[in-house]
């Protein structure tokens, strides 16, 4: 009875699947380079012991975490600040604790401290995401660690902080506030090798089909009158394009000049064609999205005059208004960013710029310089064909072709050597360890537990996610380790202590209900 009291809490579906990815990621480790494998053995096993640690230090104490939170964030911090004073740059970054042999990177770590100290703040300050004081509280506690890891610079990691929009949507954060990010960050990308008019002009049609979408399944009256607004601003929206179109086009032959040098990836002066269905179809979004407004209050006008009961409520009235300013200021900033976006993109380093061009021109045409890795990392996963050249035989992991194979680009050697039905088998394991957590998250009785949760799943989760895509080619290279399988004494601890804090919390959760 007593081991069975012992024993509740623990999840063991999560511990042999982890279990599972760690031993297969050693073993390929140990396949690319033997020394590496052993190396990665001992620094799990310290993983282990930290973890045991933890469970020590914690005691009895369910709110252990909860309460010393802030001491997590603050050393996390400090650890951010020193590496920028005393680290070693390695790969162009300044991101590592070097000491001796051993290389001790603090932005794996921080990620732990920011999750634990947000899920504090959003247990004990009754949160409230139309509060902007809390709010700005949350901005300063995420911005503090990407600002000092932007400065190493480290890319990946600051992508990985993204993450965090998936446990403050579970909280109750407006989805509009995490999916106009990734909009945005849409836009950017295809405006580096799109004309910008033509993108603006594709985003305005697929505004306005969905605004009329809306406007055919509701029959709540504050809802089409805020798509009515929509409308309004699309309008308007599609009448500035056309108007910057001429603009531009009837531009002195010197401005040209001076435009055409900060646009160098994708000049804004165009041909005939071009300009001509820009026009077009700016006039035949604007006709579009202002008929159907007319239509409305033509009918409206005639209801109202016929009775008195049916004039229009001065609420009705402000959504509508409200919905013009905001939808025309939401459209302004794209514009701002796809208008940008080359220019930005043009202050990138060499090798930054090309590694997003290969997505779009192939990695062939950069196979000596920013494709060389995606280029033999596909072609090693392709060898592998359905069952794989069997362990320890991959003749290009041999050859050494692909750089970094034992860290970020690991995933190659499982394709190689166990082919696509051991890829298929990994991801699936890592989907349903993923899925796991989250379900363990969403069963927390507390808002501290479920916040660090769906924390944790989403962390492990962008890591899986962007370290496979960008081995075959679907995201840029970045620095983004596989979680648990990918060889690095950082990574494989910082992905151990995440884990281990949420079990214990689960733990002690549970135990405090018997």
């Amino acid at each position: 009875m007593s081991q069975n009291r012992l024993l509740k809490g623990v999840d063991w579906l999560v511990l042999i699947l982890g279990l599972m990815i760690v031993t297969f990621g050693i073993m390929n480790v140990y396949s690319v380079n033997q020394d590496l494998g052993i190396k990665q053995i001992i620094w799990f096993g310290l993983g282990l012991v930290m973890i045991l640690a933890l469970m020590i230090m914690s005691g009895n104490n369910r709110n252990f975490f909860e309460v010393y939170s802030p001491v997590f964030y603050i050393i996390s911090v400090v650890l951010l600040v020193g590496v920028l004073i005393f680290g070693k740059e390695i790969n162009g970054a300044k991101a590592w604790y070097r000491f001796g042999s051993f290389s001790l990177q603090p932005a794996e770590f921080a990620k732990i401290g920011t999750s634990l100290l947000l899920a504090n703040l959003i247990n004990h300050f009754n949160a409230s995401f139309k509060d902007f004081n809390f709010l700005g509280k949350l901005l300063i506690v995420i911005i503090i660690p990407i600002a000092l890891i932007l400065l190493q610079p480290d890319l990946g990691s600051v992508i990985i902080f993204c993450s965090l929009s998936i446990a403050f949507y579970r909280e109750g954060l407006n989805p509009w506030i995490i999916i106009s990010p990734i909009v945005l960050l849409v836009i950017f990308l295809i405006s580096i090798v799109q004309i910008p008019f033509y993108v603006l002009l594709f985003f305005g049609f697929i505004l306005l089909l969905s605004v009329l979408l809306i406007l055919v399944i509701t029959n709540e009256r504050d809802v089409k009158e805020a798509m009515y607004g929509s409308l309004v601003g699309l309008s308007i929206f599609f009448l500035l394009l056309i108007l910057a179109c001429f603009l531009v086009q009837n531009l002195p032959e010197k401005m040209r000049e001076s435009f055409g040098y900060l646009f160098p990836m994708r000049s804004l002066f165009f041909s005939e064609p071009i300009f001509f269905n820009t026009v077009f179809f700016g006039l035949f979004g604007f006709f579009i999205s202002i008929i159907p407004v007319l239509i409305d209050k033509l009918t409206e006008q005639k209801e109202t005059s016929s009775s008195p009961f049916k004039k229009q409520s001065g609420l009705i009235a402000n959504v509508f208004s409200l919905s013009i300013i905001v939808s025309f200021v939401v459209l302004l900033i794209a514009s701002s960013v796809s208008f940008i976006s080359p220019i930005i993109f043009e202050k990138l380093p060499k090798h930054q710029k090309e590694r997003v061009i290969v997505l779009y021109e192939g990695e062939a045409k950069y196979r000596d310089t920013s494709g060389y890795n995606l280029l033999y990392a596909k072609t090693a996963i392709g060898s592998g064909e359905l069952y794989g050249k069997g362990y320890q035989q991959g003749t290009i992991k041999k050859g050494r072709f692909v750089p970094e194979q034992q860290t970020d680009y690991i995933f190659t050697a499982v394709g190689e050597e166990w082919g696509f039905i051991g890829s298929t088998a990994l991801v699936l394991v890592y989907a349903v360890f993923i899925a796991r957590l989250y379900y363990i998250a969403e069963k927390q009785g507390n808002r501290f537990a479920r916040f660090y949760g769906y924390s944790v799943a989403s962390i492990l989760f962008f890591h899986f996610f962007i370290n496979i895509a960008m081995v075959v080619g679907l995201f840029p290279t970045v620095g983004i380790p596989l979680p648990f399988f990918s060889y690095g004494g950082s990574s494989l601890w910082g992905f151990t202590i995440l884990i281990g804090i949420f079990l214990i919390i689960h733990y002690k959760n549970n135990q405090g209900l018997i």
